[in-house]
């Protein structure tokens, strides 16, 4: 149900000690040395450009460089900003 809310949203956690990409916030992390030891062409594919890995013969996901993202992050429209206050008596409650 869309209106006001009285209280306001509560950032997402990460437990990422860093600076994230812009719209890498609160993802969660793996970390790619278990996959390295195991595959290490996937990971040298995957440094070079995007690879789209296949789950059950159909494409389900895709390893993309982090600069290769920034780029798509970067380009990718933006929904305007609205600043704008709520009418009085127009709140409702969670």
């Amino acid at each position: 149900m869309a209106g006001w809310l009285d209280d306001r949203d509560l950032p997402i956690e990460t437990g990422f000690e860093g600076d994230p990409a812009p719209g890498l916030e609160g993802l969660p992390r793996m970390d790619l040395t278990p996959v390295e030891d195991q595959l290490p062409s996937l990971v040298d594919q995957a440094v070079r450009g995007p690879v789209v890995l296949t789950r059950n013969g159909a494409e389900a996901f895709v390893l993309l460089p982090l600069d290769i993202y920034r780029r798509l992050w970067a380009a990718a429209p933006r929904p305007p900003v609205i600043e704008a206050e709520p009418a009085p008596g127009k709140r409702r409650r969670r």
